[in-house]
């Protein structure tokens, strides 16, 4: 028999479902929503009831867009400010994290290949959003979640990418950029970049390199290669030494639902393999068996924490 919902569980993991979904989600909203979960099968299946809608939403997204007002609407807003619209959204199937206000969002496990007004060409990698701004004198174009291939098309006018850590300028050459949770990863493939971290001094990247960068500061560049970059173009992703903690937020894009960990003795454990994109599952399984851990599946999430 499947589990009663109640109204309370209903508006609390649409609320949940949102935070989760806001980039970057914090270790302490993540620690709180395994909490909250944790009480009862009836949240369980209220939260398997928000992801559907969020799956339902790309019916009516362009009604949405163009609710859109000049300045963004945060999620945090339509949450605190929005009670109108969380309760239409209960009724009608309606769904709007902050991240699909962008102008250009995939879904999960999705790429798309887009061409901008100026002819730069994108590759949005999946759970990805991007919004543009041009003018006369700029180009600023805003990953707003996600993974995305850029290569800026020749112009007089700067390309300059945003995120929620800060800018890159960029040339007329191929790069990569990724957002992680507070921090973002940029790649520079064919030519070099300019990192400006939002309260810090910039950083140049030479072409051939990768650096993250935080609101504060870059860290040190480290050689990468461009076949290992952009693996997740041809459905594989490629870890070195990386954080399981990083590699679930990776692998999240592409896997329906959400990976949570358990505790930070598990977050912290390192990761050096490559997994297909289109499997996974099969890639948590592979972790679970190599890493000594325990997968719970339940409508949709995994709980991953240790086997002993």
């Amino acid at each position: 028999m499947a589990a009663m919902i109640d109204e309370d569980d209903r508006a609390a993991a649409m609320r949940w479902f949102l935070v989760l979904n806001e980039e970057p989600v914090s270790a302490e909203d993540r620690a709180a929503f395994a909490r909250w979960l944790a009480g009862g099968e009836g949240r369980v299946a209220a939260y398997a009831r928000a992801e559907e809608l969020w799956d339902r939403f790309g019916a009516v997204k362009p009604a949405w867009q163009r609710m859109q007002t000049r300045r963004r609407v945060g999620r945090r807003a339509v949450l605190t400010g929005g009670v109108a619209l969380m309760a239409g959204a209960a009724a009608s199937g309606l769904v709007a994290p902050g991240r699909l206000l962008a102008e250009e969002t995939t879904g999960t496990g999705e790429r798309r290949e887009l061409v901008l007004a100026d002819g730069s060409r994108v590759e949005l990698g999946g759970r990805s959003a991007l919004s543009t701004r041009f003018d006369g004198n700029h180009r600023l174009v805003t990953l707003e979640a996600g993974e995305a291939w850029f290569r800026p098309a020749t112009d007089p006018r700067p390309f300059m990418l945003r995120t929620g850590e800060g800018l890159i300028t960029a040339g007329p050459a191929g790069f990569d950029v990724k957002r992680r949770e507070g921090r973002t990863i940029a790649a520079a493939l064919d030519g070099p970049l300019r990192l400006h971290p939002a309260e810090g001094a910039p950083a140049d990247l030479a072409a051939g390199h990768r650096a993250e960068f935080d609101r504060r500061m870059a860290g040190s560049p480290r050689p990468c290669r461009a076949d290992e970059v952009l693996a997740w173009r041809r459905d594989r992703i490629v870890f070195e030494d990386e954080t399981l903690a990083a590699v679930v937020e990776d692998l999240d894009r592409y896997r329906p639902g959400r990976i949570l960990l358990g505790g930070d003795r598990v977050a912290g454990l390192k990761v050096t393999a490559v997994f297909d994109l289109t499997r996974p599952d099969q890639a948590l399984d592979i972790l679970a068996e190599t890493l000594d851990l325990r997968i719970r599946r339940l409508a949709g999430l995994a709980l991953v924490t240790r086997a002993g």
